[in-house]
């Protein structure tokens, strides 16, 4: 994996991405961070669809022994592509809950494989993803929770294959809890790509703080990502475990999963259910 970490200059609190933004009418998230994570082509090879097996150690998927998990699997589906059709979707209220719904139900089939680690949720639909693998309530205040604020962007400059992620940290005390632990990475999708939860990791590292295991839990992921993911982890000296309801075979240049297994924005959708105390 090639990677370049950016930083604020020396002297100053925040990085500045507003200037290096290829769509800047597309990114809405915080244009002062902490970090930036520049992958250039790193991710290239994943786009398209994978006739690969899965890795054997440390993979549980539901769907490939449940059918409760893949007809769970199919309506997400069904779902995501009548949004993909209609976005103005994104919006209404009672579609959005059923899609929240299916993602309770798909944790809860989860809950066979007990959740470890410090929990780490990327915000923001990792917010609501972290509270459903623990059947905690929506609005429920996690002691232990390091809450990360990430954004993959594209800049001006590269090819919209290549990805860049904006890491912000909440608190940088309680990041330092996560140090030499095992940690529980919780998304609708863990890993697409596995870019935001790989430059968490790198801005992690570059400040001498690396978890010792990522226990990554979701109601999706790729083959592809999976297997990248694993494999640069393993290189960083970090074990990975892998938990997912279902499996997604193809990307689309744009890093969204498609197919029978699309998904479309899930952190779009769940934004209706985070905690009502959280302020972007």
């Amino acid at each position: 994996m090639k990677y370049q970490l950016v930083n604020p200059p020396a002297g100053g609190q925040k990085l500045n991405i507003q200037p290096l933004l290829k769509f800047p009418e597309d990114f809405h998230g915080d244009t002062q961070v902490d970090h930036l994570v520049k992958f250039a082509d790193s991710f290239v090879s994943l786009i398209g669809k994978s006739e690969a097996d899965l890795p054997q150690d440390g993979v549980v998927v539901l769907e490939q022994h449940s059918d409760e998990a893949k007809k769970l699997m199919d309506r997400i589906n069904e779902l995501a592509q009548q949004v993909i059709v209609d976005p103005k979707k994104y919006d209404d209220i009672g579609f959005c809950q059923e899609y929240f719904n299916l993602a309770k139900a798909g944790y809860r089939l989860l809950d066979k494989y007990q959740p470890q680690g410090i929990p780490v949720s990327l915000e923001r639909a990792g917010l609501v993803t972290t509270r459903l693998a623990l059947g905690a309530d929506r609005d429920a205040l996690i002691d232990s929770e390091v809450a990360v604020v990430t954004k993959r962007t594209h800049l001006i400059g590269e090819p919209e294959t290549n990805l860049s992620v904006t890491v912000k940290w909440r608190d940088f005390n309680k990041l330092k809890s996560v140090n030499g632990q095992e940690i529980l990475l919780s998304d609708f999708v863990n890993p697409a790509s596995g870019a935001s939860g790989l430059a968490f990791i790198v801005a992690a590292k570059a400040l001498s703080i690396k978890p010792k295991k990522v226990n990554h839990r979701s109601i999706s992921c790729t083959v592809q990502g999976v297997s990248f993911v694993k494999q640069e982890l393993k290189q960083l000296g970090i074990e990975a475990a892998f938990y997912s309801v279902g499996i997604c075979r193809e990307l689309n240049k744009m890093y969204y999963l498609t197919g029978n297994r699309a998904v479309a924005d899930a952190g779009q959708i769940l934004r209706h259910f985070l905690p009502q105390w959280y302020t972007p």
